[in-house]
Protein backbone atom coordinates (compact mmCIF):
# COMPACT_ATOMS: atom_id res chain seq x y z
CA UNK A 1 0.00 0.00 0.00
CA UNK A 2 1.17 3.19 -0.98
CA UNK A 3 0.89 6.65 1.09
CA UNK A 4 -0.64 9.74 -0.41
CA UNK A 5 -1.34 11.96 1.82
CA UNK A 6 1.48 13.77 3.70
CA UNK A 7 3.98 10.85 4.50
CA UNK A 8 5.99 11.50 7.74
CA UNK A 9 8.73 9.91 9.57
CA UNK A 10 8.22 8.95 13.44
CA UNK A 11 10.83 11.29 14.45
CA UNK A 12 8.79 12.83 17.33
CA UNK A 13 8.70 9.45 18.55
CA UNK A 14 10.81 9.47 22.15
CA UNK A 15 13.48 7.53 22.18
CA UNK A 16 14.71 5.05 24.70
CA UNK A 17 17.79 3.86 26.26
CA UNK A 18 18.53 -0.04 24.97
CA UNK A 19 19.37 -1.92 27.91
CA UNK A 20 22.78 -4.10 27.01
CA UNK A 21 21.97 -7.34 29.73
CA UNK A 22 18.68 -7.31 28.32
CA UNK A 23 20.03 -7.04 24.40
CA UNK A 24 22.20 -10.30 25.65
CA UNK A 25 20.22 -12.44 26.77
CA UNK A 26 17.70 -11.65 23.90
CA UNK A 27 20.35 -12.55 21.26
CA UNK A 28 21.07 -15.84 22.64
CA UNK A 29 17.70 -16.66 22.53
CA UNK A 30 16.90 -15.49 19.15
CA UNK A 31 19.73 -17.40 17.86
CA UNK A 32 18.86 -20.82 19.39
CA UNK A 33 15.12 -20.50 18.35
CA UNK A 34 15.39 -20.60 15.12
CA UNK A 35 13.26 -23.58 13.72
CA UNK A 36 16.21 -25.23 11.96
CA UNK A 37 18.63 -24.02 14.33
CA UNK A 38 20.72 -26.90 15.89
CA UNK A 39 22.15 -26.44 18.79
CA UNK A 40 25.54 -24.94 19.43
CA UNK A 41 28.08 -25.21 21.59
CA UNK A 42 29.71 -21.93 23.74
CA UNK A 43 32.07 -21.34 21.29
CA UNK A 44 30.14 -21.14 18.56
CA UNK A 45 27.17 -18.86 20.72
CA UNK A 46 30.12 -16.48 21.15
CA UNK A 47 31.11 -16.74 17.98
CA UNK A 48 27.64 -16.20 16.28
CA UNK A 49 26.47 -13.24 18.74
CA UNK A 50 29.94 -11.64 19.27
CA UNK A 51 29.40 -11.95 22.97
CA UNK A 52 32.49 -12.16 25.61
CA UNK A 53 32.97 -15.97 26.43
CA UNK A 54 32.10 -14.87 30.20
CA UNK A 55 29.00 -13.16 29.43
CA UNK A 56 27.84 -15.62 27.04
CA UNK A 57 28.75 -18.06 29.62
CA UNK A 58 26.58 -16.75 32.49
CA UNK A 59 23.60 -16.31 30.18
CA UNK A 60 23.38 -19.49 28.67
CA UNK A 61 23.87 -20.57 32.57
CA UNK A 62 20.95 -18.68 33.57
CA UNK A 63 18.85 -19.89 31.30
CA UNK A 64 19.59 -23.79 31.38
CA UNK A 65 18.23 -22.82 35.46
CA UNK A 66 15.58 -21.73 33.99
CA UNK A 67 14.55 -24.19 31.56
CA UNK A 68 14.68 -22.19 28.49
CA UNK A 69 17.70 -23.37 27.19
CA UNK A 70 18.62 -27.39 27.76
CA UNK A 71 22.66 -28.63 27.56
CA UNK A 72 23.42 -31.88 26.07
CA UNK A 73 25.87 -33.27 28.05
CA UNK A 74 27.12 -35.57 25.27
CA UNK A 75 28.22 -33.03 22.33
CA UNK A 76 28.84 -30.27 25.02
CA UNK A 77 25.69 -28.20 23.01
CA UNK A 78 22.98 -26.06 24.00
CA UNK A 79 19.56 -25.72 22.50
CA UNK A 80 15.83 -23.99 23.06
CA UNK A 81 14.78 -26.03 26.71
CA UNK A 82 10.73 -27.08 27.41
CA UNK A 83 10.69 -24.13 29.79
CA UNK A 84 10.97 -21.38 26.99
CA UNK A 85 8.78 -23.97 24.87
CA UNK A 86 6.03 -24.34 27.28
CA UNK A 87 6.19 -20.27 27.26
CA UNK A 88 5.91 -19.79 23.77
CA UNK A 89 2.87 -22.51 23.03
CA UNK A 90 0.93 -20.58 25.77
CA UNK A 91 1.32 -17.01 24.35
CA UNK A 92 0.52 -18.65 21.38
CA UNK A 93 -2.71 -19.74 22.42
CA UNK A 94 -3.57 -16.71 23.79
CA UNK A 95 -5.68 -13.62 22.77
CA UNK A 96 -3.17 -10.67 21.90
CA UNK A 97 -4.73 -8.53 19.58
CA UNK A 98 -6.90 -6.66 22.14
CA UNK A 99 -3.66 -6.55 24.17
CA UNK A 100 -1.06 -5.23 21.40
CA UNK A 101 -4.02 -2.93 19.83
CA UNK A 102 -5.10 -1.69 23.19
CA UNK A 103 -1.33 -0.50 23.80
CA UNK A 104 -0.94 1.18 20.25
CA UNK A 105 -4.33 3.08 20.71
CA UNK A 106 -2.94 4.53 23.79
CA UNK A 107 0.51 4.92 22.19
CA UNK A 108 -1.42 7.30 19.65
CA UNK A 109 -3.86 9.08 21.99
CA UNK A 110 -1.10 10.33 24.30
CA UNK A 111 1.06 10.99 21.01
CA UNK A 112 -1.40 13.25 19.62
CA UNK A 113 -3.27 14.12 22.50
CA UNK A 114 -6.48 12.54 21.23
CA UNK A 115 -9.29 9.91 21.78
CA UNK A 116 -8.58 6.27 20.22
CA UNK A 117 -10.36 3.46 19.89
CA UNK A 118 -10.19 -0.03 19.08
CA UNK A 119 -12.69 -1.59 16.62
CA UNK A 120 -12.80 -5.61 16.33
CA UNK A 121 -14.66 -7.98 13.67
CA UNK A 122 -16.88 -10.05 15.96
CA UNK A 123 -18.72 -11.65 13.50
CA UNK A 124 -19.02 -11.68 9.65
CA UNK A 125 -21.17 -8.06 9.67
CA UNK A 126 -20.76 -6.75 13.11
CA UNK A 127 -17.36 -5.12 14.64
CA UNK A 128 -17.24 -4.37 18.41
CA UNK A 129 -15.58 -1.42 20.21
CA UNK A 130 -12.61 -3.48 22.12
CA UNK A 131 -10.65 -0.84 23.63
CA UNK A 132 -10.25 2.54 23.82
CA UNK A 133 -8.05 5.43 25.15
CA UNK A 134 -8.20 8.99 26.26
CA UNK A 135 -5.75 11.61 26.52
CA UNK A 136 -4.73 12.88 29.97
CA UNK A 137 -6.36 16.10 28.91
CA UNK A 138 -9.68 14.70 27.86
CA UNK A 139 -10.04 12.35 31.15
CA UNK A 140 -12.60 14.08 33.24
CA UNK A 141 -14.86 11.72 34.51
CA UNK A 142 -17.55 12.08 31.21
CA UNK A 143 -18.32 8.89 29.64
CA UNK A 144 -16.50 8.58 26.30
CA UNK A 145 -18.28 9.71 22.91
CA UNK A 146 -21.11 7.03 21.81
CA UNK A 147 -19.16 6.12 19.11
CA UNK A 148 -16.36 4.59 20.34
CA UNK A 149 -17.61 3.68 23.84
CA UNK A 150 -16.10 -0.01 25.06
CA UNK A 151 -18.79 -2.86 24.02
CA UNK A 152 -20.29 -0.94 21.72
CA UNK A 153 -21.69 -2.60 18.41
CA UNK A 154 -21.86 -1.58 14.71
CA UNK A 155 -22.89 -2.95 12.12
CA UNK A 156 -20.95 -3.22 8.83
CA UNK A 157 -23.66 -1.49 6.77
CA UNK A 158 -22.48 1.37 3.97
CA UNK A 159 -21.04 4.11 4.84
CA UNK A 160 -19.38 3.35 7.55
CA UNK A 161 -16.75 1.03 8.81
CA UNK A 162 -15.55 0.64 5.67
CA UNK A 163 -11.67 -0.21 6.48
CA UNK A 164 -13.06 -3.61 7.31
CA UNK A 165 -14.15 -4.11 3.26
CA UNK A 166 -11.86 -2.24 1.39
CA UNK A 167 -9.65 -4.95 1.07
CA UNK A 168 -12.64 -7.76 0.84
CA UNK A 169 -13.13 -9.98 -2.11
CA UNK A 170 -14.56 -8.36 -4.96
CA UNK A 171 -18.10 -10.15 -4.17
CA UNK A 172 -17.65 -9.45 -0.67
CA UNK A 173 -17.41 -5.62 -1.66
CA UNK A 174 -20.10 -6.09 -4.27
CA UNK A 175 -22.27 -6.96 -1.33
CA UNK A 176 -21.32 -4.16 0.87
CA UNK A 177 -22.11 -2.04 -1.51
CA UNK A 178 -25.38 -3.39 -2.88
CA UNK A 179 -26.88 -2.64 1.16
CA UNK A 180 -26.24 1.30 -0.14
CA UNK A 181 -28.94 3.30 -1.88
CA UNK A 182 -28.43 2.96 -5.91
CA UNK A 183 -27.30 6.85 -6.29
CA UNK A 184 -24.59 6.16 -3.69
CA UNK A 185 -23.02 3.23 -4.89
CA UNK A 186 -20.46 4.78 -7.64
CA UNK A 187 -18.98 7.18 -4.90
CA UNK A 188 -18.75 4.19 -2.31
CA UNK A 189 -17.25 2.02 -5.29
CA UNK A 190 -14.03 4.63 -5.55
CA UNK A 191 -13.84 5.42 -1.97
CA UNK A 192 -13.05 1.85 -1.44
CA UNK A 193 -10.48 1.38 -4.16
CA UNK A 194 -8.69 4.67 -2.52
CA UNK A 195 -8.78 3.64 0.95
CA UNK A 196 -7.80 0.43 -0.70
CA UNK A 197 -4.74 2.31 -2.02
CA UNK A 198 -3.50 4.72 0.64
CA UNK A 199 -3.77 2.37 3.59
CA UNK A 200 -6.77 4.07 5.92
CA UNK A 201 -10.58 5.39 5.67
CA UNK A 202 -11.29 9.09 6.69
CA UNK A 203 -14.47 9.54 8.13
CA UNK A 204 -15.82 13.17 7.49
CA UNK A 205 -17.17 15.60 10.20
CA UNK A 206 -20.73 16.46 10.20
CA UNK A 207 -22.83 18.27 12.81
CA UNK A 208 -25.31 14.79 12.71
CA UNK A 209 -22.22 12.14 12.84
CA UNK A 210 -22.70 11.03 15.96
CA UNK A 211 -26.84 10.90 15.58
CA UNK A 212 -25.91 8.91 12.35
CA UNK A 213 -23.35 6.22 13.57
CA UNK A 214 -25.96 5.87 16.96
CA UNK A 215 -28.68 5.76 14.26
CA UNK A 216 -26.83 2.75 12.27
CA UNK A 217 -26.11 1.29 15.59
CA UNK A 218 -29.68 0.70 16.57
CA UNK A 219 -31.20 -0.54 13.45
CA UNK A 220 -31.79 -3.92 14.34
CA UNK A 221 -34.08 -3.16 16.90
CA UNK A 222 -36.73 -2.10 14.05
CA UNK A 223 -38.67 -3.79 11.28
CA UNK A 224 -36.65 -4.95 8.75
CA UNK A 225 -38.74 -2.85 6.32
CA UNK A 226 -37.96 0.18 8.18
CA UNK A 227 -34.48 -0.47 9.32
CA UNK A 228 -33.79 -0.93 5.14
CA UNK A 229 -35.50 2.73 4.31
CA UNK A 230 -33.78 4.57 7.38
CA UNK A 231 -30.17 3.02 6.35
CA UNK A 232 -31.32 4.63 3.06
CA UNK A 233 -31.78 7.51 4.26
CA UNK A 234 -28.73 7.80 6.24
CA UNK A 235 -26.46 6.93 3.75
CA UNK A 236 -27.73 9.50 1.40
CA UNK A 237 -28.00 12.09 3.58
CA UNK A 238 -23.69 11.52 4.69
CA UNK A 239 -21.06 12.06 2.28
CA UNK A 240 -18.35 9.35 2.64
CA UNK A 241 -14.72 9.53 2.98
CA UNK A 242 -12.36 11.86 1.11
CA UNK A 243 -11.37 10.84 -2.34
CA UNK A 244 -7.53 12.60 -3.25
CA UNK A 245 -8.86 15.84 -5.32
CA UNK A 246 -10.74 16.75 -2.55
CA UNK A 247 -7.98 16.39 0.33
CA UNK A 248 -7.15 20.03 -0.20
CA UNK A 249 -6.85 22.88 2.74
CA UNK A 250 -8.59 22.29 5.46
CA UNK A 251 -9.98 18.83 6.23
CA UNK A 252 -12.46 18.33 8.52
CA UNK A 253 -12.15 14.70 9.91
CA UNK A 254 -13.87 12.90 12.71
CA UNK A 255 -11.75 9.28 12.88
CA UNK A 256 -9.07 8.23 10.93
CA UNK A 257 -9.14 4.14 10.58
CA UNK A 258 -6.33 1.90 9.33
CA UNK A 259 -6.94 -1.62 9.16
CA UNK A 260 -4.88 -4.83 11.34
CA UNK A 261 -4.66 -8.15 9.34
CA UNK A 262 -4.34 -11.58 10.44
CA UNK A 263 -2.35 -13.97 8.77
CA UNK A 264 -4.37 -14.80 5.99
CA UNK A 265 -4.78 -10.95 5.33
CA UNK A 266 -8.22 -10.75 6.27
CA UNK A 267 -9.44 -7.57 7.96
CA UNK A 268 -10.02 -8.43 11.80
CA UNK A 269 -9.62 -4.95 13.56
CA UNK A 270 -8.68 -1.52 12.95
CA UNK A 271 -6.86 1.32 15.33
CA UNK A 272 -9.15 4.34 14.81
CA UNK A 273 -7.96 7.57 15.72
CA UNK A 274 -10.42 10.41 16.76
CA UNK A 275 -9.14 13.95 15.92
CA UNK A 276 -12.69 15.24 15.40
CA UNK A 277 -11.57 18.38 14.06
CA UNK A 278 -10.71 20.28 11.30
CA UNK A 279 -7.17 19.80 10.38
CA UNK A 280 -4.63 20.96 7.54
CA UNK A 281 -3.35 18.03 5.18
CA UNK A 282 0.38 18.36 6.47
CA UNK A 283 -1.41 16.88 9.87
CA UNK A 284 -3.91 14.38 9.05
CA UNK A 285 -1.10 12.96 6.85
CA UNK A 286 1.50 13.06 10.18
CA UNK A 287 -1.98 11.36 12.11
CA UNK A 288 -2.85 9.01 9.49
CA UNK A 289 0.79 7.90 8.80
CA UNK A 290 1.19 7.21 12.47
CA UNK A 291 -2.17 5.38 12.65
CA UNK A 292 -1.52 3.08 9.78
CA UNK A 293 1.84 2.14 11.34
CA UNK A 294 0.53 1.61 14.16
CA UNK A 295 -1.92 -0.75 12.55
CA UNK A 296 1.11 -2.27 10.76
CA UNK A 297 3.53 -3.42 13.19
CA UNK A 298 -0.01 -4.89 14.89
CA UNK A 299 -0.35 -7.23 11.73
CA UNK A 300 3.05 -8.23 11.15
CA UNK A 301 2.88 -9.69 14.82
CA UNK A 302 0.19 -11.58 13.81
CA UNK A 303 1.67 -13.15 9.90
Amino acid sequence: MTQTVGDSSDARQPSRAASPPTTRVVRIVELLAGADQPSLTLAEIVRQTGLSRATAHAIVGELVERGWLIREPAAGTFGIGPGFVALARTAGSADLLNRWASSAAHELSDRFGIACFVARRTSADMITVAAHAVPAHLSDGSEPSPWFRHGSRIRLRPPICREFIAWEPAQARADWIAQAPEPTRTRLRMVLDVIAERGYSIERMTDDHVAMVEALSSLDTMSESLRARVGDLLTELSVTDYLPDELHGDIAAVTVGAPIVDATQRVVASIVACPNTTLSVGDLGDLAAATRSAADEISAHLA
